[in-house]
């Protein structure tokens, strides 16, 4: 399938620049980075460059904001080009949902029943003061945790929300962490409403099809503990807002496979997004871009 491609000219925060790239298979991207790997390096520098000059227009808050504002924490610019505690893979995901609400694949947002497994984080408090109707959790799977005084558990591979309750699942970097994805997938078909949809950000294996599986959930251990997981490699762990100290073990980097396991679970059309937008500081680390996969509920 031919990529779509739309581009806005003579990029500033008046004129934003936004390239979107859709692919739904694997083979589609080769030919993808066949044609343009040879660009990215490049891209990445300019958009660097772009963002230096002009600062960005902040897609969360509406704002214009000078480079002064923006904090670059790192060469991975996906995770450390950071403004009021988001970075460029939020600004990513809230530029394709704000596209599904404007064109009506999604209701307004005074009426949009949204679900975020996420509660404590400075994305999770954004979404509280613009959305009114919004879900939140953590994954607090221990029952004496004191967390869950302040927050509400879920397992979003073994949800207790009700069936078709909302219109959108928000997925932050959490599909690695999770010791059964597919379920978890079939969870979120489930509790979509039909017309909803997923928009996700995850660690992506984008240049292979097949999973990179790191650990294995043990059928008789607890979930998700990481002390009772099955190693396949060392282990890897990332940050835990909840438990910083702690953090989450890695279970897979996902691959392309994890459309056809998105279609397996009852998601419509799932799709990768490719978003290059400089002007919303929106841009990678070896690619110029950031990836998010969007799927329906038919």
């Amino acid at each position: 399938m031919e990529p779509k491609v739309a581009v806005a000219s003579s990029p500033s925060a008046a004129a934003p620049h936004v390239e979107v790239q859709r692919f739904t298979d694997f083979a589609g991207f080769e030919a993808f980075i066949q044609r343009n790997h040879h660009l990215w390096s490049h891209q990445v520098q300019q958009a660097l460059r772009l963002i230096a000059l002009n600062g960005i227009l902040d897609p969360i808050s509406g704002t214009a904001l000078p480079a002064s504002a923006l904090q670059l924490k790192g060469s991975n610019y996906r995770e450390t080009l950071e403004v009021h505690g988001c970075l460029a893979r939020h600004r990513a995901l809230w530029l394709l949902m704000q596209e599904l609400i404007s064109s009506g694949e999604l209701p307004a947002v005074a009426e949009l029943d949204l679900y975020c497994p996420e509660a404590i984080t400075p994305f999770a408090q954004l979404l509280r003061q613009r959305f009114p109707r919004v879900i939140g959790s953590e994954y607090l799977p221990d029952p004496s945790d004191p967390q869950r005084e302040h927050f509400s558990h879920q397992d979003l591979c073994a949800l207790t929300l009700g069936d078709a309750c909302v219109d959108l699942v928000l997925c932050n970097e959490l599909f690695e962490h999770l010791y059964d994805l597919p379920a978890a997938l079939s969870e979120i078909a489930r509790i979509l409403r039909p017309g909803g949809h997923l928009v996700a950000t995850f660690p992506f294996a984008y240049n292979r099809y097949d999973t990179i599986v790191k650990a294995r959930h043990r059928p008789s251990a607890a979930p998700g503990v990481a002390a009772e997981a099955e190693l396949l490699e060392e282990a890897e762990y990332h940050g835990d807002p909840v438990h910083p100290k702690q953090g989450r073990i890695v279970y897979q980097i996902p691959g392309w496979e994890l459309l056809d396991q998105a279609l397996h679970a009852g998601l419509a059309t799932p799709t990768i997004h490719w978003v290059a937008a400089p002007s919303y500081g929106i841009l990678g680390q070896e690619i110029p871009a950031v990836m998010v996969l969007v799927a329906g509920r038919a």
